[in-house]
C-alpha cells in the first residue's frame, strides 16, 4: 500500500495552508509519527455560526450502537494524521451515558501508531473529543466532532468538525461498493463539502490506493 509523494505533499501543503500552521508547528504535531489519525481526532480551528455549520443528525447518537470498531475509508487530510499511510481505525467504548473512550490506530511508514482519548456528548450528535498531552487542543467545551449522517443500522457514518475543516467517512467494514461510494459522495456534497477534498485511505481488505472521492 503506497501513497505517492506528490499526493502527500499536496495534502500537506493544503492542510498547512488551511489551518495557518507554521512548518515548525506541523513538525510538532507530526511528532515523529506518534500521533494516530482517525475519525475521532477532529480539529475545529475555525468556528462558524451554527446556522451555517455542518448539520448534525436529527436524533441523538446512540452510544451503545455507535461503539465498536470503525474503519476510516476516506477523509480530508489533516496535519496531525498525514503520517498515517494505511489501515486507519477508531475504536469507541461507552464510559457512561454521555462519554465514550476513543482509541485511534493507523499504519505508518515507521510502524503502527496508537493514540487514546475520550469524547463527551455536547448536544444531540456533537461531541468534544480530547487527547491528554496532545498540543493545540482547545480548552473550551465546544464540539469538534459532529455526526452529520449515519445509516439506520449504524454501518456507515460521516462526521466532521462543525466548520467542515475536517471530514471523515467511517464504515464498519474496510470495503465499500460502488453504490456506497456514490452515496457517500452525494452526502458529502449535500453537507457542504467539496467531495474532491476527501481522499480514500488504503486498507487491508479495502481500496489499496489514495484517491479523491470525486473520482470514484
Amino acid at each position: 500500500m503506497r501513497i505517492s509523494s506528490k499526493l502527500v505533499t499536496t495534502a500537506l501543503l493544503a492542510a498547512i495552508s488551511l489551518f495557518g500552521i507554521s512548518t515548525a508547528q506541523a513538525q510538532d504535531i507530526f511528532d515523529g509519527g506518534r500521533l494516530a489519525g482517525g475519525s475521532s481526532q477532529v480539529s475545529n480551528l475555525s468556528s462558524v455560526p451554527e446556522n451555517l455549520a455542518l448539520p448534525e443528525i436529527e436524533n441523538s447518537i446512540d452510544l451503545e450502537r455507535y461503539k465498536g470498531k470503525w474503519y476510516q475509508v476516506a477523509a480530508i487530510p489533516q496535519p496531525f494524521s498525514l503520517q498515517c499511510s494505511h489501515d486507519v481505525t477508531a475504536d469507541y467504548g461507552v464510559i457512561d451515558s454521555d462519554t465514550i473512550s476513543v482509541t485511534n490506530k493507523c499504519g505508518t511508514f515507521f510502524g503502527p501508531s496508537v493514540i487514546e482519548g475520550s469524547a463527551k456528548v455536547v448536544s444531540n450528535a456533537s461531541l468534544k473529543v480530547s487527547f491528554p498531552g496532545i498540543p493545540f487542543q482547545s480548552e473550551d467545551n465546544q464540539a469538534n466532532y459532529r455526526v452529520t449522517y449515519i445509516e439506520d443500522d449504524y454501518s456507515l457514518a460521516i462526521v466532521g468538525s462543525p466548520s467542515r475543516s475536517s471530514g471523515f467517512i467511517l464504515s464498519r467494514t474496510p470495503q465499500l461498493s460502488s453504490d456506497q461510494w456514490s452515496h457517500v459522495r452525494n452526502i458529502t456534497e449535500d453537507s457542504g463539502w467539496w467531495p474532491c477534498a476527501f481522499i480514500t485511505v488504503p486498507a487491508t481488505g479495502g481500496l489499496n490506493t489514495a484517491t479523491p472521492l470525486c473520482t470514484l
